[in-house]
């Protein structure tokens, strides 16, 4: 993919982003998501590859696990949700490899990611 395609592609999607942010506040979603639209919608825009992902990553970690906010802690038990997903599927396809250090390392990503998705439930729960 060329640099013309890449910033129509990056440029349609922060019109979609625009687009779910309008729509995101008639639905009453929660300003925190609708402000991480935003700043991708606003990085994509300016071809900014690190802003959206600091945002983010500092959200997560000042406001989420620093100050206990519901939302920031979301995000986070979701991304971590995903990410077992993935072990779980590669384990899966691995468990039978002659490749047992890798087949070990997956394991202890799963046990991790399991105390971690734990860890964000009952930080929710409070």
């Amino acid at each position: 993919m060329d640099e013309k395609e890449r910033s129509r592609e990056d440029l349609a999607r922060a019109n979609e982003l625009q687009a779910e942010i309008f729509h995101g506040i008639s639905r009453g979603e929660p300003a925190e998501r609708l402000l991480l639209k935003a700043i991708e919608s606003m990085a994509l825009r300016d071809g900014d590859t690190v802003s959206y992902k600091e945002a983010r990553e500092n959200m997560k970690a000042i406001y989420g696990i620093g100050l206990g906010e519901e939302v920031p802690l979301q995000i986070e038990l979701e991304e971590v949700e995903g990410r077992l997903t993935k072990l779980r599927e590669s384990y899966d396809r691995e468990k039978d490899s002659d490749q047992k250090d890798m087949v070990e390392r997956l394991k202890n990503a799963i046990r991790a990611h399991e105390e971690r998705v734990e860890s964000l439930r009952a930080r929710l729960a409070k």
